[in-house]
């Protein structure tokens, strides 16, 4: 399978969990202002939700971006980190209507980790360009290690969430934005060129 086929497969299951995602919504059953406080904190987990998947897929494209070679394991690998993914709107529908509690919260928390376990797996079945750059090599393993260590932190959030469901949530968003915040690997290799100057 070329690289192509399981980015477009993987964009259009991305593309049917942000549907699934607003299919959840409601219309609130109260008029005027309190229709809005009503639907608040579902517009809040929406909002959250639909960024933090976004991020995800971002991650997603910057892991197949430099592949060359895909293989069978790495299809599988993929598959299993959508699957994680898609478990997402459930978590999110179970955080809106019942935050209190922690089946979401520990479903958002381990279905990041699992997602990044996934990630991590697949990257290292695939021969990627950056594989062969001698540069780069210290900057993956580096990566690896960091993500890695964002998924032990997101499963033992999850276990630790059905004691005080808060965990989970702020492990969730703890993930999203040091994701967000991590360069992409063309953008360490130009801070590398960078500092050779």
């Amino acid at each position: 399978m070329t690289k192509h086929r399981l980015e477009l497969f993987s964009d259009g299951v991305f593309a049917i969990v942000l549907t699934l995602l607003v299919l959840e919504l409601r219309i609130p059953t109260a008029p005027g202002l309190a229709a809005l406080s009503e639907i608040a904190p579902a517009l809040l987990v929406h909002a959250a939700t639909f960024f933090a998947i976004g991020v995800l897929w971002m991650v997603h494209h910057g892991a197949l971006a430099r592949v060359l070679e895909i293989r069978t394991r790495t299809l599988l690998l993929n598959l299993f980190a959508l699957f994680w993914v898609t478990l997402l709107p459930f978590a999110a529908k179970n955080a809106a209507e019942h935050s209190r509690e922690p089946l979401g919260a520990s479903l958002m928390a381990a279905s990041c980790g699992a997602y990044l376990a996934s990630i991590v797996a697949m990257r290292l079945s695939a021969h990627s360009a950056i594989d062969d750059n001698p540069n780069m090599r210290r900057w993956r393993l580096g990566r690896l290690w960091l993500g890695s260590g964002i998924a032990l932190v997101d499963f033992a959030s999850a276990t630790s969430s059905w004691i005080w469901p808060w965990i989970g949530y702020v492990a969730a968003f703890v993930t999203i934005v040091l994701l967000l915040a991590l360069p992409s690997p063309a953008e360490a290799e130009r801070q590398r060129e960078q500092k050779a100057v």
